[in-house]
Formats: structure tokens, C-alpha cells, sequence
């Protein structure tokens, strides 16, 4: 997935002057063309440009100041959202429908959906995802895109590494999802809004349980009321707190207060799964996932 073809030309067109006015500035390459038709720029020019702009924030304030290439408004507006950029190291991981999969190297590890400019971002990459890259991550509007240069390295990857990848890609899908913008005010949720991203995210975390339950020697009648348990748990217990929370932030507490007002064993039973399943996934602390299994355990030697 990629920009608009306007949208990309939009963007050299401010880029290009950015370009321009660095190597005015530092004097990197004496036969920096005039205009965009007047010749092409290297990568490796081009690169040597971008992190002189990007260095220390000096250069770019100056521009947002000067605006030495006479932007627009708009346009002035749309480089002074590049403040919230990203830079770093990346795996590009893989490619959806909407956009391409860039998981940080972080630590916690995030998920960007990022769009290409004059091509799709695959189509750019030496190897076939996972591809391990620098590059800076801009907003544009409300989504996301990078500055035009990847520095991907041509490196492939063996099955336990990129077991280890999808392993961080499955837990910020369950956990946070992948972040489509990077503008603040996109990030300001309302209640509302807050609980059904959460309740979105916990039907990933109920897809895999079910999914594990499948495993086990029990009749899909029996596995459905397990996961019919845990649903309820997550709409009335969790998704009610304050602040509004998902399976995996789930407490001790938390599990006392929903089976403290429940009778049978069947609830105590689906709590023993869930949390079994949270924990030999690793989607939760070991220690805290066992201390929750042991009251629940106990609960259920008292019926």
C-alpha cells in the first residue's frame, strides 16, 4: 500500500527543497541540482542529507522558521508534524492490505503501519520480509509514511528468529494493536473509543484460546462456554474499570471480584484454562499468572 500518486509528489516536492536547503547549508555536494529536473540526487548524497537535517534539530527548526523554499501553509504545517517522527531500527515484517508492518527494535517493541511513496515498501526491499532497516517514520495527515530512504540491510533471518518476531508481533497486536498515526491528538481516545480498541484486541487474545482449547480432548460445546466465560469476564469486569482494561492486563483482584458473584464449577474451570493458557504462552508474568491459577485452583477444591 502506498500514497496517492498527487500525495507522493507532494511530498518530494517539500522533500526535495529540504534536501536543498541542508546541502546549502552544509555544503555536502558542491552539484546539488538547482531544481528536480535539473538532475537526480545519489541515495548515498541524498542519505549524508537527510541525517545532517535530522542531526540535532538545528537545521530543521531553522527551516520551520525561514521556510526558505516558500511552503504553503499547509505544506509548512505538514513538516512541522515531522516532529513526531520515529527514527531508528526497524524490521519491516510484513505487508497488509493497508499498509506495511515496521516492528521497532525497542524495547517494548512497537508496530507501525507505514504506506510507501512511489512504490509499495516491498517492492524496495533487497529480501522478502522480514528485512532488518534504519529509517525515520513521518506523519503525514494522519498516517504514516518514511522519508524516502531505506537503509535495509541484505541479511536473511533463521526460524528462531523470526519465530521470536511473530512472538512480538502477536503480543503487540493483543496488547496495544499497530499504530496507524503519529500525531498526538490521534492517540487521545474517548471512553468509548478506548473500549472498543480494547474489545477488538481481546478477541485476537480469545481467538487463540479457543484456538489452544482445540488442542485439548473436549467437545466444542464445552470449549465455546469456556471462551463464553472469559468474553463475559472481559466485558463486565474489565472493560467497565477505570481506565477500561484488556485480558492481558487482568489481576488477581480483578478475578476474585467476577467469581466471587458466580456459582459452580464450570466458571472456576474456564478461569483454570484461561489462565494456563496465559501463561505457558508467556502473554503474562509467570509468577503473577501462577499466584492467580493457585486462588483460583483453591477456589475450586471448596465447591
Amino acid at each position: 500500500m502506498r500514497l496517492a500518486p498527487q500525495e507522493t509528489a507532494r511530498f518530494y516536492h517539500i522533500w526535495f527543497g529540504i534536501l536543498r536547503y541542508t546541502n546549502s547549508q552544509t555544503h555536502i555536494d558542491p552539484n546539488f541540482p538547482a531544481t528536480p529536473r535539473d538532475g537526480g540526487i545519489s541515495p548515498a548524497i541524498a542519505a549524508q542529507l537527510r541525517d545532517a537535517f535530522w542531526a540535532d534539530d538545528i537545521l530543521y527548526k531553522q527551516f520551520l522558521a525561514d521556510n526558505p523554499t516558500g511552503l504553503s501553509e499547509e505544506d509548512l504545517a505538514l513538516v512541522a508534524s515531522w516532529q513526531y517522527r520515529v527514527t531508528g531500527t526497524f524490521y519491516v515484517l510484513r505487508s497488509l492490505q493497508k499498509y506495511t508492518v515496521f516492528l521497532s527494535t525497542t524495547t517494548p517493541a512497537h508496530a507501525y503501519g507505514v504506506l510507501g511513496l512511489v512504490s509499495d515498501i516491498e517492492d524496495t526491499l533487497p529480501l522478502p520480509p522480514p528485512v532488518y532497516t534504519n529509517a525515520v517514520l513521518l506523519p503525514f495527515g494522519h498516517r504514516i509514511i518514511y522519508d524516502g530512504l531505506l537503509n535495509a540491510y541484505n541479511i536473511s533471518f533463521g526460524s528462531g528468529i523470526r519465530g521470536n518476531l511473530q512472538e512480538t508481533y502477536r503480543n503487540i497486536q493483543e496488547r496495544e494493536g499497530i499504530i496507524t498515526s503519529l500525531l498526538p491528538e490521534d492517540h487521545i481516545a474517548t471512553p468509548e473509543q478506548q473500549r472498543k480498541d480494547i474489545s477488538a484486541r481481546n478477541q485476537k487474545v480469545l481467538t487463540a484460546f479457543r484456538r489452544e482449547l482445540g488442542k485439548a480432548n473436549m467437545s466444542s460445546q464445552t470449549a465455546e462456554t469456556h471462551v463464553a466465560t472469559i468474553s463475559d469476564f472481559a466485558s463486565t469486569t474489565l472493560l467497565h474499570s477505570e481506565p477500561p482494561r484488556g485480558l492481558l492486563d487482568l489481576t488477581l483482584a480483578d478475578v476474585q471480584s467476577y467469581l466471587h458473584g458466580k456459582s459452580g464449577k464450570q466458571p472456576v474451570t474456564s478461569f483454570k484454562r484461561f489462565l494456563r493458557f496465559l501463561t505457558n504462552t508467556g502473554r503474562i508474568d509467570y509468577s503473577e499468572g501462577e499466584n492467580m491459577y493457585g486462588y483460583v485452583k483453591d477456589m475450586g477444591k471448596g465447591d
